[in-house]
């Protein structure tokens, strides 16, 4: 039975046919064959149409049936029964939906590289993985002793780092983030948000995700000392790392997001999704001598060359292994011998501000109006700006100026 979509959930209740939540997707789990082999773009089209999935917007109040393309950047990619292809925001679907669109992703990016794959070979994988949302492979694409210099960088770092400062900035950020949270409309009605770039509006429309960079940095193992002494940055990467890098996306949308409507599934209509970075870039090796290689990437700026190097089974630039050790050694120097250093010297420097800061914050938070939130705002105002109104008058500083001297 033929139902017009986007359907209200409401009239999606009465008798119909069971819809799974995820169908099976035989001869469909690398879209990218397409682009790359004719051969292989055949062999999917023969092994049978795609089934639906079953999409659900962050409202819950609307629901679309399509067959999952992609995912580009904080897009999803679907295709209509109809055969329209359109693009909806991440952001805007209910978390099982999102959940939904990572899993068939990964299972259609390219599987990793083996360790004998030629040069062009790995750098096509890697390139397909992270267009499909894949932070992972690029950490995959280290040899495990760079793995392990990596995460021993993080874990010298926690080391080393002033608990008191660490907690100070941590207690910051949760409450920046309650201030977002619990007084949004207070702050999106502050005039001075009308002459930012692109106006209260896209403030307003960017001020979610915002939100949820913060939620996930303050729930995740950054905000805690003792979790980074052991972070694993796999681990990471597959967990709020993926989160992350998602709301950041959403934050860098263009105005395509006004384009969507309010009274119906969120999604307009495109030409067709978008491919893939490497078609446009075209990798060949040029050169191949047992661990050495000479890599070729041609794309509308030119045609470059690269020398690369096998490192325990990976092909890696070979500038980038050249200085790789001498590099790690330096990290690990300062974080040993110039961080404590500095922050044992300007600890109440870093500290002292970041409380002063906490107490502004919890004024605005005691705010029950707009009219006592605005008069906060104010004194704040004149509290660090006071010659904001004409130039320096001669004679001392003012002592309430904390740049003066």
């Amino acid at each position: 039975m033929n139902h017009l979509l986007p359907t209200p959930v409401s009239r999606l209740a009465g008798p119909r046919s069971p819809q799974p939540h995820r169908a099976i997707r035989r001869g469909h789990r690398h879209p990218w064959a397409a682009a790359l082999c004719t051969a292989a773009a055949l062999c999917a089209c023969l092994a049978g149409p795609a089934v639906a999935e079953v999409w659900t917007d962050s409202s819950g109040q609307f629901q679309v049936e399509a067959e999952f393309l992609g995912i580009r950047g904080a897009d999803l990619f679907l295709k209509k029964p109809n055969g329209t292809t359109i693009k909806v925001p991440l952001a805007r679907l209910s978390g099982e939906s999102q959940d939904l669109a990572r899993r068939l992703a990964m299972s259609a990016a390219p599987a990793a590289p083996a360790a004998d794959d030629t040069p062009d070979a790995v750098a096509r994988a890697l390139q397909a993985n992270l267009e499909a949302g894949n932070l992972r492979a690029m950490w995959d694409a280290l040899p495990s002793g760079y793995q392990r210099d990596v995460n021993d960088l993080i874990h010298t770092f926690a080391a080393n780092m002033d608990a008191d400062v660490w907690t100070a900035g941590s207690g910051l950020v949760r409450k920046v983030l309650r201030v977002l949270k619990e007084k949004k409309e207070f702050l999106l009605n502050q005039p001075a948000l009308a002459q930012a770039p692109g106006g209260a509006t896209a403030i307003s429309d960017n001020w979610d995700p915002l939100v949820g960079v913060l939620e996930a940095i303050v729930a995740s193992e950054l905000a805690d000392l003792e979790k980074l002494k052991t972070l694993d940055i796999g681990v990471f990467l597959d967990g709020t790392g993926k989160k992350i890098a998602e709301q950041l996306a959403v934050l860098a949308k263009t105005a395509d997001d006004q384009k969507l409507a309010l009274t119906e599934f969120p999604a307009i209509p495109v030409e067709a999704m978008p491919l893939a970075g490497i078609a446009n870039a075209k990798f060949s090796t040029v050169r191949i001598d047992g661990d050495t290689a000479t890599l070729q990437i041609e794309n509308e700026d030119g045609t470059e060359q690269h020398q690369v190097v096998r490192v325990d089974g990976k092909w890696l630039p070979k500038e980038m292994v050249d200085q790789w050790s001498e590099q790690m050694q330096t990290a690990k120097t300062a974080l040993t011998t110039t961080m404590p250093e500095n922050l044992k010297k300007n600890k109440m420097q870093i500290v002292l501000p970041m409380q002063m800061i906490q107490g502004v914050l919890d004024q605005l938070l005691a705010a029950k109006t707009q009219a006592e939130f605005d008069q906060v705002i104010q004194q704040i105002m004149q509290t660090f700006m006071p010659q904001m109104d004409g130039p320096p008058t001669d004679g001392p500083p003012s002592q309430a100026d904390p740049f003066g001297g």
